[in-house]
């Protein structure tokens, strides 16, 4: 992996960049942040960095009685528990998996994760019931939308006579909570969320490595990527740190520069889902107390014919990120089809990742002349050991940056908010009080309202 930072400097993009002597100036600051991140760590207050040292022995277990067992796999979650596991399964199994002959393929794979009913409605389309394993992942037991599917789901088998203990496979806290509690009672399996391991953090616990297991990636060799960028992200030096300057640089760039919109652009399909991954990282983590960087997702290059016009010539505040990738698991060379043609001549003997990495190279000076900041992460190809890598790296930079925003980055206020209005709306025990708050703000009488 090669990250580039080149291009958020100020000799490259003037006024808009970083004074290259920034390491400098935050080094003595950065190595105290450090050395209480590692006394937290020893302290076990940061479970999620340990994440790489733990024995998957149980999970490729279990995982390989649900490969052999059910023609499909339906992740039942929402937040870290929907994203982190499209993420890995896009990233790391075959573009279009679930088309893919059986013999190519475990169980199709499907996360079912907003209350839509119209997407409940689909997935049902297009799984059988009885030849399915469901795995309900909730941390606190009581997630809205994941109980509502729950609820549905368990109904439906039910009804059907269909074998609950076999096919339903519960992920949460280890010691409390609602649906550990029905797990037990119904004498459902069950896997662990740690204590202390938030949602957006747990990609590499049960609640991603399981599923990851059944779709038949390697997660030995995910947690060993994983541990080795942790040899990385643990020194002590700023200008060795991978993850200590991606969130200095980010920080800085917001605070003294304005960019306070960071743009995530992998020129890899396989890769467009660890920036949706990123985004409730960084979001979620970050955003508090009027503080934070607003995450982009944006995909080359199609956005290049969308997105591009504005992050080239509208307001400059943005820092954007290129995930690039050197060497693809399948490629075509191009012939002249059409001799004679100016459109068509010109990529005679060039591969399709050639005009990709073209492309990104062409985005990244496009950018770069308009004093735009960006800066490039170059995977020599995307495997498990590089996606844990990549994993990593962002974990530890968001739980870096909180030092520097002055914030907890490992709670959600803001999120608690708004389902504690829903739960008044529903009817839940113990918000009743709220409810009538809820239903004024929700209401359009004496409001701005406009029906045509």
């Amino acid at each position: 992996m090669r990250i580039d930072f080149s291009n958020l400097l100020s000799d490259r993009v003037g006024e808009h960049g970083l004074d290259p002597g920034f390491i400098k100036e935050y080094e003595s600051k950065i190595i105290d942040f450090h050395r209480d991140l590692v006394s937290k760590r020893k302290a076990g207050e940061l479970p999620f960095l340990e994440l790489p040292y733990q024995d998957v022995s149980r999970i490729i277990s279990l995982a390989e009685e649900v490969r052999s067992s059910f023609d499909a796999f339906v992740v039942i979650g929402i937040g870290g528990s929907g994203l982190g596991n499209v993420m890995l399964q896009n990233a790391l199994n075959p573009v279009f998996y679930n088309e893919l002959p059986k013999e190519k393929r475990g169980p199709k794979f499907y996360v079912l994760d907003n209350v839509d009913p119209e997407k409940l409605s689909g997935l049902l389309n297009v799984i059988d019931l009885e030849r399915t394993c469901f795995n309900v992942i909730s941390k606190s037991g009581s997630t809205s939308e994941t109980m509502a599917n729950f609820l549905i789901i368990h109904n439906l088998l039910r009804e059907k006579g269909v074998n609950g203990p076999k096919q339903i496979i519960i992920t949460t806290d280890p010691e409390k909570g609602d649906l550990l509690a029905i797990a037990k009672e119904k004498g459902f399996r069950t896997l662990v969320v740690p204590p202390g391991v938030g949602g957006r953090f747990s990609v590499l616990t049960d609640v991603g490595l399981f599923p990851a297991a059944v779709a038949g990636l390697d997660i030995k060799a995910l947690l060993q990527g994983a541990g080795e960028m942790d040899k990385h992200t643990s020194k002590e030096l700023l200008s060795e740190n991978p993850a200590y300057l991606l969130a200095i640089t980010h920080y800085l760039l917001n605070r003294d520069k304005g960019k306070s919109i960071s743009v995530l652009m992998p020129y890899s399909e396989r890769l467009y889902s660890f920036a949706d991954w990123y985004r409730q990282l960084w979001a979620e983590s970050l955003g508090k107390d009027g503080k934070g960087q607003t995450p982009i997702k944006a995909l080359g290059t199609v956005d290049q014919h969308s997105q591009i016009q504005l992050y080239n010539s509208g307001p400059n505040d943005k820092v954007i990120t290129f995930l690039k990738v050197e060497e693809f698991a399948s490629d075509f060379t191009l012939s002249n089809e059409f001799p004679g043609y100016k459109a068509c001549g010109y990529f005679e003997g060039h591969k399709l990742s050639d005009i990709l990495n073209s492309a990104q190279i062409g985005t990244t000076t496009a950018l770069t002349k308009k004093q735009r900041p960006n800066m490039c992460i170059t995977l020599n190809r995307i495997t498990a050991q590089n996606i844990g890598k990549l994993i990593y790296l962002y974990e530890v930079a968001t739980a870096f940056s909180g030092y520097l925003y002055e914030i907890n980055p490992f709670d959600q206020p803001g999120v608690e908010d708004g389902k504690k209005a829903m739960y008044a709306l529903l009817g839940r025990e113990g918000y009743a009080e709220q409810a009538d708050e809820v239903r004024k703000f929700a209401s359009s009488e004496d409001g701005f309202v406009l029906e045509v």
